[in-house]
């Protein structure tokens, strides 16, 4: 199995990507996701609590909006909050690729905070999905997400251009999903012929 990290910011358009690799037969894992399912977990919100307070528990339950506006403006308590979420997160994709390594030839992991966390080193491969900020931030509003909640995000997260420099791939997500489509596929023909080599 090739191991590839798909990274890129806030707004950028990793989900979109993701579901493309799914469709070309990759085994696909999204980081968030696996978080979101964390922040559910018993043990974990009594860590938060713990760490963080009860100002982010509305009734007893995690308030995720108040968590965020806490962890984006104290870099303290990001720290904090990430040291009791992100093991627990690459444990269970390293469960998840380790289960799977037999059933599918390339794995793509959209893990956000990539290069921030000094993840890279897990992938044979990564790829970056590039927007410039005007269009990631029109996109976003277009879901209405208020701008100050988008560069509160980005403002935590490498630039992107520097992601683009370190990546093995960068796919431009600012056309249309055909335009975007066809890079991807680029992309997976050479991961393929990747796995092929090793196997030789």
């Amino acid at each position: 199995m090739v191991k590839v990290a798909l990274t890129g910011n806030y707004g950028s358009g990793k989900s979109r990507v993701l579901s493309i690799f799914r469709e070309m037969g990759a085994l696909c894992i999204n980081a968030d996701r696996i978080v979101a399912d964390l922040l559910e977990d018993p043990e974990v919100l009594r860590k938060i609590k713990e760490t963080a307070g009860d100002s982010v528990f509305e009734e007893e339950k995690l308030s995720k909006k108040k968590l965020a506006g806490l962890i984006f403006t104290s870099p303290e308590m990001r720290g904090m909050v990430e040291g009791i979420i992100h093991p627990l997160a690459i444990k269970e994709i390293n469960k998840i690729l380790s289960e799977n390594s037999g059933a599918f030839p390339i794995a793509v992991v959209e893990i956000p905070l990539l290069y921030e966390k000094g993840y890279e080193g897990m992938f044979d491969r990564v790829i970056t999905v590039f927007v410039d900020e005007k269009t990631a931030l029109a996109r976003l509003m277009a879901q209405g997400i208020p701008p100050a909640s988008v560069r509160q995000r980005l403002s935590v997260q490498m630039p992107l251009l520097q992601k683009v420099a370190r990546a093995d791939y960068v796919i431009n997500n600012q056309g249309g999903i055909e335009e975007t489509k066809w890079q991807a596929e680029r992309i997976f023909e050479e991961l393929s012929q990747l796995k092929t080599i090793r196997e030789k």
